[in-house]
């Protein structure tokens, strides 16, 4: 028996099997003496150059659908978002839902102030509050009737007509005055609420708070920069005025909040404000281009958007924490005044408006205190409160 009797032969078409392992058995045969050689064997040749239609096909190009499909986020990173969601602190939870409210509702004020100079602002309000009324429709309509249902009609009233004048007060000063000088004015409303709440709900307000009131009062003179002349900019005050029924809906909101249900509330908004707008808006109207029309659109959704998540924000984080985010508020508003409009606010406006915001801040925060628990959760805006 040879040596090479005791090798097996490896199955057919595998390199190393009986088709190449027959000719180095016989290379061996012919010459027992010569050495086995280190070079390894020739690879076979592939199957492909023996048989063309063997040959792997170039692949063929991924259809539309095949790609979007790619293009679609997977179940797992939604997931992992969710449960990163889910584990995320309150505060840093509400911090995200804020900078987000900030971020639509300044696209929604940049949007009147860039059509308000043409299309008449009560036109805007009540197109506006339409498209609102209707995305929110869901909250009414399985049952209107409970919706309607209030105990205290004439200060739902009361509250339209704050709101009204709010925005009409507070949107003129925006289309006439840069955005991040009516954003700031806007931070006097605060101010504002503390001095009602003394006034109309009897609440004790310590020197503190009534020190940072008055601190913030002088930041908002310093942004006037009144003159013997009068204002640098009378549309400022208009901001200022906004800002004092923006501190009306608060307190009355405040007091609504016992008894009145959110759906309620917002239902009555939206009546006294269609109420009032449609004879301004007839008497004045204008036809909108397809742009402005557009505008009038986003002025609607991203409005609802911004009420939706300031409200989920001041759900899910406390309101002192909240608070200092009104710098970012001004810093957007800033941003998006000097990208969409070429403005950019004066040294006073900064200075005026960083005593504004830190006041705002410190008495935000002596809310969330000992002094007033209750009042911060309504404090900063409440639905219905767009002032700038």
């Amino acid at each position: 028996m040879h040596d090479d009797d005791l090798i097996e032969p490896a199955p057919s078409g595998i390199p190393g099997g009986e088709s190449e392992a027959a000719p180095h058995r016989d290379c061996r045969a012919a010459d027992p003496g010569r050495l086995p050689s280190t070079e390894p064997p020739p690879l076979a040749e592939p199957a492909a150059a023996e048989d063309p239609a063997a040959a792997p096909r170039p692949a063929r190009p991924l259809s539309i659908a095949a790609r979007v499909h790619r293009l679609r986020p997977r179940p797992g990173g939604i997931a992992r978002w969710r449960a990163w969601w889910d584990r995320a602190p309150d505060n840093l939870r509400g911090s995200i839902l804020m900078i987000a409210a900030f971020v639509v509702f300044s696209v929604m004020t940049a949007a009147i102030k860039a059509i308000g100079t043409r299309v008449p602002l009560p036109q805007v309000l009540l197109l506006r509050q339409v498209i609102m009324t209707v995305l929110l429709m869901p909250l009414f309509l399985h049952d209107i009737r409970h919706a309607l249902s209030t105990s205290r009609l004439s200060l739902q009233i009361t509250r339209g007509l704050f709101s009204l004048m709010s925005m009409l007060f507070g949107f003129t000063a925006i289309i006439h005055v840069p955005l991040a000088d009516a954003t700031a004015l806007g931070f006097s409303q605060v101010l504002f609420v503390t001095i009602l709440a003394v006034v109309i709900l009897k609440e004790a307000v310590g020197w503190r708070r009534w020190a940072a009131t008055l601190i913030g009062f002088v930041g908002v003179l310093i942004m006037l920069r009144p003159t013997g002349d009068g204002l640098s900019n009378p549309y400022g005050l208009f901001a200022v005025i906004g800002a004092l029924f923006g501190s009306g809906i608060t307190v009355t909101v405040r007091m609504l909040a016992q008894s009145e249900k959110t759906a309620t509330i917002l239902l009555y908004q939206a009546i006294v404000l269609c109420l009032a707008l449609i004879v301004p808006t007839v008497l004045w109207w204008e036809n909108p281009t397809p742009r402005e029309w557009l505008l009038i659109g986003l002025i609607g959704v991203v409005g609802t958007a911004g009420q939706y998540l300031i409200t989920r924000a001041y759900q899910v984080g406390e309101a002192a924490a909240l608070a200092p985010l009104d710098f970012v508020r001004l810093l957007i508003a800033t941003g998006i005044g000097f990208a969409v409009f070429a403005e950019l606010p004066s040294l006073p406006t900064f200075i005026g408006a960083s005593i504004v915001v830190a006041a705002t801040v410190y008495t935000v925060r002596r809310n969330a205190g000992t002094e007033g628990r209750g009042m911060a959760a309504v404090a900063p805006r409440p639905p219905g409160a767009e002032t700038p």
